[in-house]
């Protein structure tokens, strides 16, 4: 269990990196395109909170020096 924030947002960063990884998967995989769009679409948006939790991640680390 998380005992720091910077904790609960490594832990939050592994999450959104896996929802990636599996909406990528659904749409490679999806037949209808509609579906596939719609994977892409949530993808992305799984890439933008990585981004943002890795960001924050540097920003706690370089603070803690």
């Amino acid at each position: 269990m998380p005992v720091n924030p910077l904790d609960v947002i490594r832990m939050a960063l592994d999450r959104e990196k896996s929802a990636y990884r599996n909406y990528t998967e659904y749409a490679r995989i999806a037949t209808q395109p509609e579906i596939r769009e719609l994977f892409r679409y949530l993808a992305e948006e799984e890439k933008k909170h990585v981004k943002l939790l890795s960001e924050e991640i540097e920003k706690e680390t370089h603070q803690e020096m």
